[in-house]
């Protein structure tokens, strides 16, 4: 909920083209950052999904078939160098975790098509008691072509990742894997690499650490 004391370490570490920032505040405040472009959406002006662009590369709007009533998957259609629509995650107990977030990308790809990257916060992991809901969500993505960025760039199957994106309670002995970046296939064929930093390089700032995805 503090964005804008994190942002330098980020452009420091990452210097992204585009972020998906959830717990973030709103862009009013938020006016010393310097960005190219946002979608920001939520319910409570400190805490909702900040989507940015930092590249006069890539610009951001809102995709035309939004729906406001859904909370957790923000589709936002990305135009520039490449094109394609970022469905922005943040899966949420009102919501079921990742059962809402397989709902909510369930309605919108009957009505988007083409190259899709999917990012954020799903709060999940198939090694949790919530494993069938895990697979509806993967039976969903492979029905679509998309894959997980992590898991194809370390041939790791899911629910036996070995680096870890949040760490509860900031305890370095509880960490977890549930922070994703998926895309689809012409997308992850021009993937480069992955990077998660260490738990000493970034637990300061925040509980999770950053899920960084290089394409070409």
């Amino acid at each position: 909920m503090a964005f804008r004391n994190d942002y330098q370490k980020l452009m420091t570490s990452f210097g992204p083209d585009i972020a998906i920032i959830t717990e973030s505040e709103n862009e009013e405040r938020l006016k010393n950052i310097q960005f190219n472009d946002i979608v920001w959406k939520g319910d409570n002006l400190n805490k909702g999904i900040g989507i940015f662009s930092f590249s006069k590369n890539y610009s951001l709007e809102l995709h035309r078939e939004y729906k406001e009533e859904i909370k957790d998957v923000i589709p936002v259609k990305v135009t520039g160098t490449k094109e394609f629509t970022l469905f922005a995650c943040w899966a949420k107990k009102e919501f079921e975790y990742i059962k809402g977030v397989t709902e909510s990308l369930e309605t919108y790809m009957e009505h988007i098509s083409g190259n899709i990257i999917i990012a954020g916060d799903l709060n999940a992991n198939k090694k949790w008691n919530d494993s069938k809901k895990y697979t509806k969500f993967l039976e969903l993505l492979e029905k679509n072509g998309t894959r997980s960025c992590y898991h194809e760039k370390f041939n790791e199957e899911h629910g036996k990742e070995t680096k870890n994106t949040h760490y509860f309670r900031r305890d370095s002995q509880r960490g977890f894997h549930i922070d994703y970046c998926l895309a689809s296939k012409e997308l992850l064929e021009q993937m480069i690499d992955v990077d998660i930093p260490e738990f000493e390089d970034w637990i300061e700032h925040s509980d999770h650490v950053p899920l960084n995805v290089i394409f070409n």
